[in-house]
């Protein structure tokens, strides 16, 4: 095989993880662990021996009665969860990760293990387990931070896997470090070689893979790809998380994404991933500024005011799911500090999980209109 035809083939699987999401993973055989959300270290899992796959991007085939009872605030994502949960496709993962730092994470946890709890009508289900991480730096916190972990290892002995030792925790964060490389190139070819959409879909596809296979692929595909248009307007996105292709699409029809500022964006994978040993990634991960529970509770919003000024971005894209109740509060602060320095900003409102074509025409005039004010 040439370098170009491992470049199309890398490409492709990248496309087709995506697509296929945590189904990608079952023909590994692998022991697989679920992750529900943003801030679990997959470096812990990995360390274990098993293969950790975020299960908050699917998309559930069939209902079941478990949606009579989930309340309409409830985000898309997590109804997808838990009928997928409730139906037994998640029956081959030897447990559940939920990020207690994930707004969404923590109601799939508490709607999953209620009806548990009451042992209503459901397929088989993993073990459940709620990751806990207090996100500031004191000796107390600390201490608090490695009794998570304890328990985390103790859920993953109950599993059959073995405990992360300091060799296997440093193999793991290797391969992290690996990923972390291919993503630092693949973000530097955003506008260059590869559009803001694509980007979006190659670092997703690593939420179902192994860190080391995902960057040997993402290393590969940065070789097929053709040189972009070039396009003066470089443009950010925040808001609630958001992996629809057409919403991207629509939104790059105006320039390039160069500053994807969301939960599924450039936020995974995390900072603790590429540390060891066991304290260096608490550390690290405690410290994760993309976190809402960061402490000072300021620092999250001059973290995003620092990422897209680096960006040099002209355009700030806000959207929001229906079921927001997190980064909304943030909108007023965050468009003043930015307007002050020159960055312009717009907010498109609230969106389904896969906008209809007329949310995405008016979102496209909205930015139309938000470009021709600020030449």
């Amino acid at each position: 095989m040439t370098s170009l035809q491992a470049a199309v083939s890398a490409a492709a699987t990248l496309e087709r993880a995506n697509q296929q999401r945590e189904h990608w993973s079952t023909a590994t055989g692998r022991c697989r662990i679920g992750i529900f959300g943003n801030g679990m270290p997959e470096t812990l899992i990995a360390a274990a021996g098993a293969l950790p796959v975020h299960v908050s991007l699917g998309i559930a085939a069939t209902g079941h009665p478990i949606e009579a009872v989930i309340e309409p605030f409830v985000d898309q994502e997590v109804r997808h969860f838990l009928v997928g949960l409730m139906n037994g496709d998640f029956s081959g993962f030897a447990g559940i990760v939920f990020a207690r730092d994930d707004a969404p994470a923590m109601i799939a946890y508490q709607y999953a293990n209620e009806w548990i709890r009451q042992d209503r009508e459901r397929g088989p289900t993993p073990p459940l387990f709620l990751w806990n991480l207090v996100h500031t730096d004191t000796e107390p916190v600390r201490n608090f931070n490695r009794i998570q972990a304890e328990k985390l290892f103790a859920f993953l002995d109950d599993a059959g896997l073995a405990r992360p030792s300091v060799s296997t925790l440093a193999e793991a964060a290797d391969a992290e470090a690996r990923r972390a490389d291919a993503l630092a190139l693949l973000q530097k070819a955003v506008g260059v070689t590869v559009d803001g959409s694509t980007a979006a879909i190659w670092r997703n596809a690593g939420r179902f893979m192994s860190a080391g296979e995902h960057a040997e692929l993402l290393t590969d595909a940065l070789g097929s790809v053709a040189e972009v248009p070039a396009q003066n307007t470089r443009l950010g996105i925040v808001g609630s998380p958001l992996a629809c292709p057409r919403t991207y699409r629509m939104i790059e029809q105006f320039g390039t994404i160069v500053c994807d500022q969301q939960n599924f964006g450039q936020m995974w994978p995390g900072p603790g991933n590429a540390r060891a040993p066991l304290d260096e990634i608490l550390g690290a991960t405690a410290a994760d500024a993309s976190c809402f529970r960061i402490k000072p509770t300021s620092a999250y919003r001059a973290a995003l005011v620092k990422n897209i000024i680096d960006a040099k971005c002209a355009l700030i894209i806000c959207q929001l799911a229906q079921t927001d109740d997190t980064f909304g509060w943030e909108i007023p602060a965050l468009f003043a500090e930015l307007d002050a320095h020159g960055i312009a900003c717009i907010n498109l409102g609230f969106r389904d999980a896969n906008p209809d074509a007329g949310w995405l025409e008016r979102s496209s005039q909205l930015i139309s209109q938000a470009l021709e004010v600020g030449k």
